[in-house]
């Protein structure tokens, strides 16, 4: 066997030792494909109740966001009125018979981690755009958070719920209250709170380009 020897000049040495620090660098780079996906903030995120973080763990990853917690919602002095406190927006309408409100019962309401399950007084209502108008979704959503807010609520989250956790509601509950927990397979919801001092209000909306539900809870705090 025949053994092939080559000589480096000195100028290849120094090429190859500039270029090896650069070839090393370019080795331990992702690719475009390989990169990790960055997490999209939810819509308005910075509106969202504030929840406590804990601190850094020690290997400097981001901690995981605090469990929701109704307390964190500063109490509401705005007078509420009549059950369910909240009508629907100018240019949005329930076409179908009144639904009555239910006098107790216990409903699901996504905060972003968990569903909270609310006992007390229910009203849900599909929503659809008045006739000659076109339904709007965006400007629902800004209406009812608007509405929300002179209550003296919050958002506590515009996210979609996971499918595992959608599963984990009892059918009759998901068939009892369809129109006003809405297509929550398909489109993100929106969860509002107002604090009182003695109850909490909890809102539930979700919508798509078509039409909409909401579903309003009161229970005692």
């Amino acid at each position: 066997m025949t053994t092939h020897r080559f000589t480096l000049t000195a100028r290849a040495v120094a090429a190859a030792a500039l270029l090896l620090p650069a070839a090393v660098a370019c080795g331990g780079q992702d690719t475009a494909d390989d990169a990790p996906a960055t997490a999209t903030p939810a819509v308005g995120q910075s509106a969202d109740v504030p929840r406590e973080s804990p601190g850094t763990s020690p290997t400097g990853a981001s901690p995981s966001p605090a469990p929701f917690d109704p307390e964190a919602i500063p109490v509401s002095e705005v007078p509420w009125g009549e059950f369910p406190h909240l009508a629907l927006p100018e240019g949005f309408e329930n076409p179908e018979a009144e639904i009555p409100v239910a006098p107790s019962d216990s409903v699901p309401f996504w905060t972003g981690d968990r569903l909270e399950w609310v006992e007390g007084k229910v009203h849900q209502s599909p929503i659809y755009a008045r006739d000659g108008r076109t339904f709007s979704r965006s400007e629902l959503v800004a209406a009812v958070e608007s509405a929300v807010t002179e209550l003296g609520g919050l958002r506590v989250t515009d996210s979609r719920i996971p499918g595992a956790v959608i599963d984990t509601i009892p059918h009759d509950v998901s068939v009892d209250y369809v129109d006003g927990l809405g297509d929550i397979h398909n489109n993100p919801v929106q969860t509002y709170v107002v604090r009182g001092s003695d109850r909490l209000l909890w809102v539930h909306v979700c919508a798509n380009s078509a039409g909409g539900s909401w579903m309003i809870a009161e229970s005692m705090a």
